[in-house]
């Protein structure tokens, strides 16, 4: 009797089906975790989403944030999860409905990137499966999803395992001397796609990703080797300069924001270390790190996914790739705990981190690739039925014992009426949702504006002699007027100051070292109008300085690539003969 084949897309339809499970009490709640970020991600999205719809292709400053001063949020918070979430509010209005979809999407990039990984790994479809779906098991994710409701480091830790597989089809590429090229532009994206998404989360994936590089080329000869490690380096390089908006944007425009007190006293790294216990035990919480071992939340490995980690290894022991994974893997648990304090609390860079526990992150992926070495487990086993029976066993007993993981305190109110009342409260009141608004330009900080802007005009004059008339397309992300006076002004942009902010006074802009000059003391733009009729002003945050450049050496890097490509085609064409 001949088996029936089972095509590979059913395996994919169980990954999407399993995420759809996990993500159903939270869909069907209708509402939504009151997490640590509590409705932060919705209203960031509800932002995000106009700003790009006012003409706005990459959003950064948000003129109805902080009083409806505006608050420039992304240029330092991560982007990645408002541009996938953007995707599905082209289908919906509903913001909610938008999240929901973003994050199933989440869970099907995560758990098919897994399932793909280990595929090419180990070639087994059944422990690509159970691989992929103890990945979607693993307790860190239901932390970042339920308990701090940070969904940019649950994509990072979703998207991470895709630079792996393409990095092991790169390593294809070489050995069956094929065209390159192609794999090392995606390859490139993938890993520019881990910074958009949480830059401390490719701050410890970077270096892994060079790692493992090391094992993968041991078994080639030596041009093949030094090609692989050449072809790896530059599509990391490039994912670098893909990246280089929001990462060189951030890093260059810290000095002008007073970040420091979300990285010291409470938030410094080293009072939130992860202690033994910890990483065992069943507790699920919803408070916060706290010093010392009386968190208010689970920092656990998963007991069941560590018993599988350590056998998957032990079965793949004499594999120099399942010997560098679990290193790493212990090696990263072994960098939360008591034992690194010193190293958190002496390097600078990594005291931005805020908390060890962070590492989690990267921690979820290695482990994986450990399990993943279960598939030998079908050879100790000489059945495949026993072999399904064992897998089906663990699965049980990892949903039994990591049950709890699904819960979550939902809000009480209606989630779509909150949207609406976060968009007129953040006009309403200075403040934004971070701890400190750390990100309140230095230039505002010494006299803060008396009151909010609310509802009132993007523009002010204290002389009404002067007239104003707004544009049809004027918005606050673009503003367009007409100013009209008998003798010369000072008009007030109800906007506070930072570098990237455009003035154009009829067919002149107006300079960014006169705009520092003349801001209010309230550090809110102010521009000097000459007497006359219908003079157009316009302004608009038009992006951190040089960001101009910067994308034009982005573009030719990209097409660089492109090139590389043709060439490539052009070659194998002439080889070929075709």
């Amino acid at each position: 009797m001949s088996k029936i084949k089972i095509p590979i897309f059913a395996d994919i339809a169980v990954i999407l089906l399993v995420s759809l499970a996990a993500l159903s009490g939270l869909i069907l709640s209708g509402s939504w975790p009151q997490s640590h970020d509590g409705l932060r991600y919705l209203c960031h999205l509800d932002q995000f989403r106009d700003a790009f719809n006012s003409g706005v292709l990459y959003p950064r400053w948000m003129p109805n944030y902080y009083g409806g001063y505006g608050y420039p949020i992304f240029l330092f918070y991560q982007p990645g999860y408002f541009f996938l979430s953007l995707l599905f509010t082209f289908f919906t209005s509903d913001i909610l409905a938008a999240s929901y979809a973003s994050n199933v999407a989440m869970f099907f990039i995560g758990g098919t990137g897994v399932y793909l990984l280990v595929m090419k790994i180990a070639g087994d479809r059944l422990a690509s499966l159970f691989s992929s779906i103890m990945f979607l098991l693993t307790p860190y994710v239901y932390v970042n999803l339920f308990v701090r409701g940070d969904l940019s480091e649950l994509l990072a830790m979703f998207v991470v395992p895709w630079p792996l597989y393409f990095l092991l089809r790169l390593k294809d590429r070489i050995t069956g001397n094929t065209a390159l090229a192609p794999s090392m532009l995606v390859l490139s994206l993938m890993l520019a796609a881990v910074v958009y998404s949480h830059p401390f989360t490719a701050m410890f994936f970077y270096p892994l990703f060079c790692v493992f590089m090391l094992p993968m080329c041991l078994d080639m000869d030596r041009k093949q080797a030094l090609k692989f490690l050449g072809a790896g380096s530059t599509a990391l390089l490039c994912a670098v300069i893909f990246s280089s908006p929001y990462w060189f944007t951030a890093f260059q425009m810290k000095k002008y924001v007073d970040y420091n007190p979300a990285v010291s006293g409470f938030y410094s790294a080293e009072n939130h270390i992860v202690y033994f216990q910890q990483l065992f035990s069943r507790f699920w919480g919803f408070l916060g790190s706290e010093p010392g071992i009386s968190d208010g939340m689970s920092f656990q490995l998963g007991l069941p996914h560590f018993i599988l980690a350590v056998a998957g290894f032990w079965l793949n022991r004499r594999s120099k790739f399942f010997i560098t994974a679990f290193s790493l893997y212990i090696l990263c648990i072994v960098m939360m705990t008591p034992a690194a304090s010193l190293l958190w609390k002496n390097i600078p860079l990594m005291n931005f981190v805020q908390f060890p526990w962070r590492l989690l992150s990267v921690i979820v992926l290695l482990q994986i690739l450990c399990i993943s070495g279960i598939w030998k487990l079908r050879g100790v086993l000489e059945s495949n039925v026993r072999f399904c029976s064992a897998l089906v066993a663990f699965l049980l007993l990892t949903l039994l014992w990591n049950a709890n993981e699904f819960q979550f305190i939902r809000f009480k109110y209606v989630i779509r009426d909150a949207i609406e009342f976060h968009r007129q409260l953040r006009l309403e009141k200075m403040e934004v949702y971070e701890s400190f608004n750390e990100f309140v330009p230095k230039t505002a900080t010494s006299y803060l504006p008396s009151a909010a802007r609310g509802n009132g005009p993007m523009l002010s004059v204290s002389d009404p002699a002067c007239r104003i008339s707004e544009y049809p397309e004027s918005n606050p992300h673009h503003m367009r007027y007409s100013v009209s006076s008998e003798r010369p002004q000072v008009i007030m942009v109800n906007q506070l100051y930072f570098p990237g902010w455009k003035i154009i006074l009829g067919d002149k802009d107006i300079d960014g070292s006169t705009l520092l000059e003349d801001i209010s003391k309230d550090g809110r733009i102010q521009i000097e109008i000459p007497a006359g009729e219908n003079q157009y002003l316009e302004a608009f945050y038009e992006g951190p300085p040089g960001w101009y450049a910067r994308n034009v050496f982005i573009g030719i890097v990209f097409l660089a690539m492109l090139v590389a490509i043709m060439l490539e085609h052009r070659k194998i064409l002439k080889e070929t003969g075709s």
